[in-house]
Order: C-alpha cells, then sequence, then structure tokens
C-alpha cells in the first residue's frame, strides 16, 4: 500500500477517513494466506449497529492470480453521527479493555468447561499495538442485526436471553476468580462530567414524552408522570447495590447490538453482541430491564417468562464454570427487578420510542408521535404501574 489505495467507496468522500491508518490495513491483508496485493478497496459506516463503525471491503490477489474478498470492521474512538442518540455515555476505551481482555478470559473459562462460546465479532490482531479494534466483518457470514421494529419472536428471544445468561454468569466467575478486575470497568451509576449530554439528552426526553401523554391517548398518567420525573431527577441513581446479583453489563442490551445468525426454520444458532462501550459492573436486571423492554414483539405479557428463561439459563452456567458462590434465586432476581423498576420506565420512555423509530429521523416529537410507540406505551404505563415499577420510594 505504498501508493494510495484504490477506492470505489460507498460515500460522498473521495476517500478514507484521515483517521484510518493504511499502514494497517495493509498489515491486515499481509496476513491473509498467499497474499500478493491489494486490488480495490471500498468503504462504508455500518450505520445500523448501536455504536457505527467503519466497515473495509478489500479485493485482493492471492496465489494463481486468484481473487478473494475479505471484510473488517473497525471499531475506533471516531465515529459518525446518524439519528437520535440514547440517552447512554459509551467509551471506547471501555470496549477495548472487553475486547482485550475480558471476552478472551470469559471464553477461556468456558472452553476449560468444555464449551465453545464466543459473545463479541471476532478480533483480528494487528500485529502492533493500534489506537483501533480490527474485527472480522460477521455480516456477510450468516449474521444480521436483530429488527427492533418488528421485534424478536420468542424462539429468537430465548436464542439471545442464553447468550445474555451465559455472559452474565461468566463475568460472575471471572469477578469471583480475579476480584481486582471490578475495578477496572466503570460502576453503574458513577456520575462524570462526561455524562452531562446524556443527563441533557434525558431530560429533553422526558419532556417530549411528559407532552406526549395526550396524544397517546394516557392523559390519565400526565400527574403521576410528572411527579415520577422528579423522583428521577432527585438521585435514584446513587446505588447500593451490595444485596444484588452483580455483574459485568454489556449495559446497551438494545436489538440493534445483537447480531444473531438464524437456521431456516427461524431458530437463533449464535448470538453475538457487536459492542461493550457501554460496559460497567452492576446488577443484572439492568441488561434484563434494557433486553425485555425493547426487543421482544411481546413485551409484558411474557415478560415473566423470559425473566425464568434466563435464570434457568443462568443457573445452569454458573454450574457449568463451577461458580461456587451465591448463586440467585429466581425470588432474588424478581426482588432486584422491584428495586430497580425506575429503570422498566426509562427503557420504555427513553430507549423504546428511538428503537421503535427510523434510526435516522432526527425529529425527537415524531419519536412520541409514532402510532407503533402510542400502543405499546398504552400497553407497558398500566403494566408497570401494577408490577410496582412506577413508584416513588
Amino acid at each position: 500500500m505504498s501508493s494510495p489505495l484504490l477506492v470505489t467507496q460507498q460515500s460522498q468522500d473521495a476517500s478514507l477517513p484521515t483517521w484510518v491508518d493504511q499502514k494497517e490495513l495493509e498489515a491486515l491483508a499481509k496476513q491473509i494466506p498467499d497474499f500478493r496485493k491489494i486490488e480495490s478497496l471500498r468503504w462504508k459506516w455500518e450505520t445500523q449497529l448501536a455504536d457505527p463503525a467503519l466497515c473495509v471491503h478489500f479485493q485482493v490477489l492471492v496465489a494463481d492470480n486468484k481473487k478473494r474478498q475479505v471484510s473488517y470492521l473497525i471499531k475506533s474512538p471516531e465515529t459518525v453521527s446518524i439519528g437520535l442518540k440514547v440517552p447512554k455515555k459509551g467509551y471506547f476505551s471501555t470496549e477495548r479493555h472487553m475486547f482485550e481482555v475480558v471476552l478472551p478470559a470469559l471464553e477461556e473459562l468456558y472452553q476449560n468447561s468444555d464449551r465453545i462460546v464466543h459473545f463479541g465479532p471476532p478480533v483480528i490482531q494487528a500485529k502492533q499495538k493500534s489506537n483501533h479494534i480490527y474485527c472480522d466483518y460477521i455480516l456477510n457470514k450468516g449474521y444480521s442485526v436483530a429488527n427492533g421494529l418488528k421485534g424478536l419472536s420468542v424462539t429468537a428471544m430465548e436464542g439471545v436471553l442464553s447468550k445474555l445468561a451465559a455472559y452474565h454468569a461468566g463475568t460472575v466467575a471471572y469477578i469471583a476468580k480475579n476480584p481486582g478486575k471490578m475495578r477496572e470497568l466503570p460502576k453503574l451509576g458513577e456520575q462524570s462530567k462526561s455524562n452531562e449530554e446524556a443527563a441533557e439528552l434525558k431530560s429533553l426526553y422526558q419532556l417530549r414524552f411528559h407532552e406526549s401523554l395526550r396524544s397517546n391517548d394516557v392523559r390519565q398518567y400526565e400527574d403521576k408522570v410528572k411527579s415520577f420525573q422528579k423522583y428521577l431527577k432527585s438521585g435514584t441513581e446513587i446505588l447500593d447495590s451490595k444485596a444484588s446479583f452483580n455483574v459485568i453489563l454489556n449495559g446497551s442490551c438494545l436489538p440493534n447490538n445483537f447480531l444473531l445468525q438464524v437456521d431456516a426454520f427461524g431458530n437463533v444458532k449464535d448470538t453475538l453482541f457487536s459492542g461493550f462501550q457501554t460496559a460497567k459492573y452492576g446488577p443484572a436486571v439492568y441488561d434484563l430491564f434494557s433486553l425485555l423492554l425493547t426487543a421482544p414483539a411481546e413485551k409484558s405479557i411474557r415478560f415473566d417468562g423470559y425473566v425464568k428463561f434466563y435464570h434457568d439459563q443462568l443457573i445452569e452456567n454458573l454450574k457449568l464454570l463451577k461458580f461456587l458462590g451465591k448463586k440467585p434465586s429466581l425470588t432474588d432476581l424478581q426482588l432486584d427487578l422491584l428495586k430497580y423498576g425506575h429503570w422498566a420506565y426509562e427503557t420504555a420512555t427513553e430507549i423504546l420510542p428511538i428503537v421503535l423509530s427510523d434510526l435516522g429521523d432526527n425529529d425527537i416529537e415524531e419519536l412520541f408521535r409514532n402510532p407503533v410507540f402510542g400502543e405499546q406505551i398504552r400497553e407497558l404505563l398500566p403494566w408497570m404501574e401494577n408490577r410496582g415499577y412506577f413508584e416513588e420510594d
């Protein structure tokens, strides 16, 4: 790659983003067996992912003048803004730590228990220390991003819950084996100046949600929602989670953060997380609320069944990993769900409207005018109220 790359990109820009290290790309290409030269390259931003990443497609010449297509996904501190943001702050440094340290350790724990399991796209190692993470581009290998608009079927949800339970169990065993590792990740609820943007976004979404109650035919909740919003602002994120079942959270269990490999019958063969920028240490039910109130086609009616399925899978994995600590009972999980019920409300009112929208839309008011969101919030508000997820302490 001593001369400029031939680029037939899917972008109005005529060249690769300036932050891309072309020497690193060349070094990666040279790792391909029988590599001769790079013939062409095209690129695009993969904006359907929870954390947009740059996809680079090579056409390379190998032995016997054969041509081969190779694709990488480049994760970087650099990103592209598309549509409305989820009010969560993520960090590339956290994701890098997860891909380079935590995920390999989790996979080794399972391998030592005679089970092969993967939690993210395979990482392609650059020969020198890099500022980026290079992953195999698996969206052209039978994986696809979970569909948030349509919602996941029961069989698809069970596939996702199985992987989430395996991930959570692995992190519990990892922390038990290496207690000091817990300090290498943020803790849920920790405040920092970089969270101010997310806090401002949360406030704006809450304002627009309250304004939408009448148009969504739930005006009877106006006073209760307004009071609960004030309660949330008073500091519910000051967590006393020592008695909870704590894990290394993915922190972004939304449909567009799951890559599914589905067979011809609609069964999920494998599930991977696409990103880990919001990983942190905290109660497992944070991930459960995020997943169960955004991803399933049927939410409230199947919620308890999904929690039970997750718990069964969790205990099975903890036993497989020979975890000797206290295993949470189903009642323990239900008590955590009740204790942190405000996460259900925040997920339903701040995250769900984005999941149900056109991700390229920048109109916040349109989020809450969406008739699909209106239908779902009419179902979820009384459900949360009846379960005590919508109560002030």
